[in-house]
């Protein structure tokens, strides 16, 4: 057995999908989900399987993808 340190905003998510699973079973169970990484159809099945983001999640990621583009450097074509 290990013990592993996560943030509080993680181990809520974590909370709220476990669904009487323990950690461990979870964990698991989202790494095998997890293995084909990349491939854009297990990407979509992995989330239909979790649910609808809330409101909350949807627009932290919005706002780390528009950070995101801010620091990027547009392409100069010639």
């Amino acid at each position: 057995m290990r013990i592993i340190s996560i943030s509080d905003e993680v181990y809520f998510e974590l909370s709220k999908i476990k669904n009487g699973k323990s950690f461990t079973e979870l964990l698991k169970s989202l790494l095998q989900q997890c293995l084909n990484k990349g491939d854009p159809q297990k990407i979509l099945e992995f989330l239909d399987t979790h649910g609808t983001l809330s409101d909350e999640s949807a627009e932290r990621i919005m706002s780390e993808v528009k950070e995101g583009r801010k620091r990027t450097m547009p392409r100069k074509f010639t």
